[in-house]
């Protein structure tokens, strides 16, 4: 059985018909493993901490945030938080998530190690779009300073050419 690096409380904030409030939830990050990918596990909670007994099943289960799908995480500074704790960001490719914690600097360090492979700072969330120095663009598979396949050869070419050549009389 897995177990998580880090597991405590946290707030999500959610905006609802316009107003902004704080959800309480149960939070684990677990590492990659050969069990399992690198992720945060989150639980709605009561306000003593443990899972709800009486909700329906599918506000019960427990909702998943790849961590390999992080683009950016960091301090979030002009929220209003819950009661001595700080916000901060958690983006994905899918979705942006306001979180709050106690521990805020302690979660930021934790998922930017699990999330950017050991990185102890914030990753913008542009990162990803930007070009490797040490792979130039000419050695992929569309740009490949290799010939691999003549022109004339290529079947599509010749049958383009071929009807260049008859014309349209």
């Amino acid at each position: 059985m897995e177990r998580p690096v880090k597991d405590g409380i946290l707030y999500v904030q959610h905006c609802k018909f316009g107003k902004r409030s704080w959800r309480k939830m149960r939070a684990q990050l677990f590492a990659a493993s050969p069990s399992g990918v690198a992720r945060m596990e989150k639980f709605d909670v009561r306000d003593d901490g443990t899972a709800p007994e009486k909700m329906p099943l599918q506000r019960c289960a427990r909702r998943v945030i790849r961590l390999s799908d992080c683009v950016s995480v960091g301090p979030a500074g002009t929220e209003s938080c819950p009661k001595a704790t700080s916000a901060f960001y958690l983006t994905t490719t899918e979705k942006s998530y306001v979180l709050a914690a106690e521990q805020r600097d302690e979660w930021i360090a934790q998922l930017c190690q699990l999330a950017f492979q050991g990185a102890k700072e914030t990753v913008p969330s542009n990162a990803r779009t930007q070009l490797s120095p040490s792979v130039p663009m000419e050695e992929n598979s569309l740009y490949s300073s290799s010939p691999s396949v003549p022109m004339e050869e290529n079947s599509l070419y010749s049958s383009w050419q071929d009807c260049m050549c008859r014309g349209a009389g």
